[in-house]
């Protein structure tokens, strides 16, 4: 799932993702269209957000994510007419809107197939290119429309995100997660990690000379008698374990050595030597999510926390600690489902709402409840006049007083991660249901006629639900926090099909003595990867994201490093196995970063726990090195070949178990497991994350069969393509083996998995999309 805000404003350098979500997407205040409630505590769907200026203009609005075009209208004709109902409040809103249908995957499996709908309305302009049809295929980034004016503010958009289920989207549909007798989903597992220290758990002033022993002698250190969480965090090269009340209250925070996640390869090879693989994954995941087996089956993983008490050492794979990540979405940080109200009006009448807002115990009105909810009841037809225009005094001091706690920062705090279901105020038909209390009580007393007929033709104006018929969902349905959605989805990097298919770029630079080829890359041939029907293309697409996050190749560039690479390296997902006839076949190339060498064979099984023994170690060594000193200068096109095959299989008499084991590194699991191993032990992340400090490109041009194409050379990814290729970062790009495809690989998997790109032309202008760039579509 790979998504971004609905305005993309150029990237500042050190900014935290949080903090670029924040500025991408300002406003949703209470008052200023909040989420999930107004002023009034009417259920409001989405958020009111101010288009991002960039210079003199307000920037576009685009597509969150790849989606089908599944509703749009043209915005009316602004007008100061007042029997215009889009003239309302003295003022105009504008009533263009886009709906967009969004089916992906978060993790493996049917259960972790998602479908939401993305909403932008309040738009001045369409800017869908060509001409917007229903149904037509709608990229991530692509122009929807321009901001427009709500009630006469410009640069203005109501935003929202929906879902007919939530049980696929969060892993749940109880309101709160259960966190106390089982770990979270596995399947679904990405971004931060989560840990439930219950009470009795014990934690220690040192951890054991083993690290793999759950005995601990140290000193026990005192902490709070309450449940704790703690959250674990990697982000480039740091890991920071932060701890948590019940409530979500931060107590402090402790933090690696530096480097700690770009060494987390040495630290697992260190501390859990008899399966590193299994080590790893305790480290990254708290848990064992793969097919290596911990060794012992309960061995500890013990990390330093903060405590009130003091910094202390916990087992964090104790018999009585619990696992989640950020897929389960923990109610301890705040997330919750909210679906108690089920009358059919616009108002909350949510228990859980209330509660979560200390909205009853009003002194003033002790019966827990409010006007709009007794102008609602059967009651309200027995009242009398005067006890009927006291209800509406009621309702302007309860709104006063809503008003002023949704105002509150702790407030906005504990409601901008629930997820609500209530009824879309897009629909037109059932206006009355929602609204029809606005007649019994108001401000002033009932609402006249005239006036609440106004109100409902500037909303059916507005409204475009049963227009859209939108398959799948009903006008009661899910409604997630906009901002918070995208927040957090944005660490799930988990890749679909689809996401996939257009990682692949549509051309390639290809070197054939003395002229370059520019080539197509085809997706048919890529059928070991992308197939959409073969069972064992979707295993190898399934062990490849398993994989990445595994090796925290999780971040856009670290991704686009990733792919670059592994596109080119694999001919394009036609090959897992390089086939070559150099002097190291037949330890050449295999998998999705072509795991070369027998040393490099030896040390991912190594890291499997599945080590060789010292004699046959030994004999590939000797015989790599032959083979390497004794590559004959001759003329023809053996020069770079072994004739005396010195490193055959009959020639160095290696057991018929290694080279099984040599030929399974070429299928699914061990292709992709390889790869994030080989990644994680020469340190490509590090190069990667290197990006952000050195962002621009160098445009080269080459003179091809197809006339002058260009490609964009890039340091961070140079040096992280001459890590894979060569073993360490190099700036001498032209020792790497295929740099130029790889170059273009890595611009093309830029513009799919990043938000803001600035590529250089040969005319001195500057594009969002390289020179040369084609699309490819999703077929």
């Amino acid at each position: 799932m790979i998504i971004s805000p609905p305005f993309l404003p150029a990237p500042l350098a050190g900014e935290s993702d949080e903090a670029f979500i924040a500025r991408a997407m300002p406003g949703g205040t209470p008052g200023d269209g909040s989420y999930p409630l107004s002023f009034d505590l009417n259920w409001h769907s989405g958020v009111h957000l101010t288009a991002p200026r960039e210079g003199l203009d307000a920037l576009s609005v685009r597509a969150i994510a790849d989606g089908k075009l599944v509703y749009f209208r043209q915005p009316a004709e602004p007008s100061s007419d007042v029997t215009e109902p889009l003239y309302y409040r003295e003022s105009w809103t504008d009533n263009g809107c886009v709906v967009l249908k969004h089916e992906t995957e978060i993790g493996e499996g049917d259960n972790c197939k998602v479908v939401y709908f993305s909403i932008y309305m309040h738009l001045s302009k369409l800017l869908i290119t060509p001409a917007p049809v229903i149904g037509a295929q709608i990229y991530r980034k692509d122009e929807l429309g321009r901001a427009g004016k709500i009630y006469g503010q410009p640069d203005k958009i109501h935003f929202e995100i929906i879902a007919s289920e939530v049980d696929k989207l969060v892993g749940r549909t109880s309101p709160t997660l259960e966190y106390k007798t089982t770990s979270g989903r596995k399947e679904s597992c990405w971004g931060d990690m989560h840990f439930f220290l219950p009470s009795e758990a014990v934690c220690y002033a040192e951890h054991p000379a083993n690290w793999v022993e759950t005995n601990n002698v140290s000193a026990v250190v005192a902490r709070p008698q309450e449940d704790l969480f703690v959250r674990m965090r990697y982000e480039k090269g740091k890991c920071v374990l932060s701890t948590y009340t019940e409530n979500g209250g931060l107590l402090g925070e402790f933090t690696e050595a530096d480097n700690f996640e770009y060494k987390l390869f040495e630290t697992a090879n260190e501390r859990f030597a008899a399966c590193p693989s299994a080590g790893f994954e305790l480290l990254r995941f708290g848990r064992v999510l793969g097919p290596d087996a911990l060794q012992p089956v309960a061995a500890a993983h013990w990390r330093q926390i903060f405590l009130p008490a003091g910094n202390a050492w916990v087992n964090l794979n104790g018999s009585t600690v619990s696992c989640f990540s950020d897929s389960d979405f923990p109610s301890w940080q705040g997330w919750q489902l909210i679906d108690d109200d089920v009358d059919t009006d616009s108002h909350c009448q949510s228990s859980r709402i209330r509660e979560l807002l200390k909205l009853n115990g009003n002194e003033q009105f002790p019966d827990d409840t409010d006007a709009i909810s007794i102008a609602n009841s059967s009651t309200y037809s027995g009242m009398s006049a005067e006890e009927k225009n006291a209800l509406s005094e009621r309702y302007v001091i309860e709104r006063s007083r809503n008003t002023e706690i949704l105002s509150l920062a702790e407030s906005q705090e504990k409601l901008k991660r629930c997820i609500v279901k209530f009824p879309s105020e897009w629909n037109k038909g059932d206006f009355d249901a929602r609204y029809g209390w606005l007649l019994k009580v108001a401000e002033g007393g009932a609402l006249p006629q005239v006036s609440y007929d106004k109100l409902k033709a500037h909303q059916e104006k507005l409204a475009f639900w049963e227009e859209a018929a939108l398959d799948g969902i009903t006008s009661s349905h899910w409604h997630f926090p906009p901002k918070e959605f995208i927040a957090t989805f944005r660490k799930c990097s988990w890749l679909s099909r689809n996401e996939l298919v257009q990682l692949l770029p549509m051309n390639s630079l290809r070197k054939a003595n003395p002229t370059w080829q520019w080539e197509s890359v085809s997706l048919p041939n890529a059928s070991t990867m992308l197939s959409s029907s073969n069972a064992d293309a979707l295993t190898r697409r399934v062990d490849l994201n398993k994989a990445l996050r595994k090796f925290l190749v999780v971040t856009p560039v670290r991704l686009a490093c990733f792919f670059g690479n592994a596109t080119q390296e694999t001919q394009w997902y036609q090959k897992l196995h390089e086939g070559s006839q150099y002097w190291y076949k037949p330890w050449d190339g295999r998998g999705f970063l072509q795991l070369t060498h027998a040393s490099n064979y030896i040390k991912y099984w190594k890291f499997k726990g599945e080590p060789v023994s010292q004699q046959v170690s030994q004999t590939l060594t000797t015989h790599t090195t032959m083979a390497n000193n004794n590559r004959p200068i001759v003329n023809g096109n053996k020069s770079m070949y072994d004739p005396t095959n010195s490193l055959s299989d009959a020639s160095t008499g290696i057991p018929q178990a290694v080279i099984a084991k040599r030929e399974a590194v070429k299928t699914s699991f061990d292709a992709a497991n390889s790869a994030g191993a080989y990644w994680a032990w020469s340190g490509a992340s590090k190069q990667a994350d290197g990006y952000y400090s050195s962002t621009s490109s160098t445009l080269r041009a080459l003179t091809t069969n197809a006339q002058t194409k260009h490609y964009y050379e890039n340091t961070a990814f140079g040096n992280v393509a001459a890590t894979v290729n060569l073993g360490s970062p190099s700036t001498n790009f032209s020792s790497i083996w295929g740099v130029q495809a790889r170059f273009l690989a890595f611009a093309n998997a830029q513009v799919v998995l990043l938000d803001h790109l600035v590529f250089p032309t040969s005319t001195g202008s500057s594009s969002n999309t390289p020179q040369d760039f084609v699309r490819r579509s999703i077929e």
